[in-house]
């Protein structure tokens, strides 16, 4: 729920809580939070396509005078622009965030090991018999650096700063599209009766009666 994905108070407590990930290759609470961002923004934006289809199907023919429904349906046609122009916003701001993250923790310069394997084959002929020898040989590479000092701390905090960022970019996402959304809905059911028939029951119409 949106409760219990975005349960901090102000985003210095939601720093305090990322800060014991930091050196994590992920932090899941973040991840989580903008997963359920974009989500929530595609289904939006999917609703409010559905909406622009219905309407524009039921638009009438151009004609003098008694225009005021059409007007009406231009209007939420604006807002569902709105809505998808805010959306398209927001996905491609959230979208950076496993890229920011790991630029972050690469920069973080963590402990890390590698392990390489060769092998090869020399093969010989005595007296006639060919001798096959294979040799392997397994090498180990290690890189230690220093977890301390105040470059490192910098280091860490631009990671937890990274996931706070983030953090912040879901919230507001979430809240101003559904802002934007609600309202068109809204607009929706205060005039449904304008925007299905704007010339009124006895006026033009689109020629469709339902777009399902």
């Amino acid at each position: 729920s949106f409760a219990s994905n975005f349960p901090y108070a102000s985003l210095s407590a939601a720093s305090a809580d990322f800060a014991p990930k930091a050196t994590l290759a992920s932090n899941d609470k973040v991840s989580s939070c903008v997963t359920l961002a974009l989500d929530a923004l595609s289904s939006m934006s999917q609703d409010a396509q559905t909406l622009e289809t219905f309407l524009h199907l039921h638009i009438p023919k151009m004609e003098d005078g008694n225009n005021f429904g059409v007007t009406v349906q231009l209007a939420l046609l604006k807002q569902l622009s709105d809505v998808q122009e805010a959306v398209t916003k927001h996905v491609d701001s959230l979208s950076g965030y496993a890229s920011a993250r790991a630029d972050a923790l690469e920069k973080l310069k963590l402990p890390s090991s590698s392990k390489s394997i060769s092998k090869s084959t020399s093969v010989s002929t005595t007296d006639g018999k060919r001798e096959e020898k294979v040799s392997e040989s397994t090498e180990e590479k290690s890189s230690e650096n220093e977890n301390s000092g105040p470059v490192y701390e910098a280091r860490l905090s631009a990671v937890v700063a990274c996931d706070t960022l983030y953090y912040s970019r879901a919230l507001r996402a979430l809240q101003s599209v559904m802002t934007l959304y609600v309202a068109s809905l809204d607009f929706l059911s205060k005039n449904m009766d304008k925007l299905e028939k704007p010339k009124g029951s006895g006026g033009s119409h689109s020629g469709f009666h339902s777009m399902y």
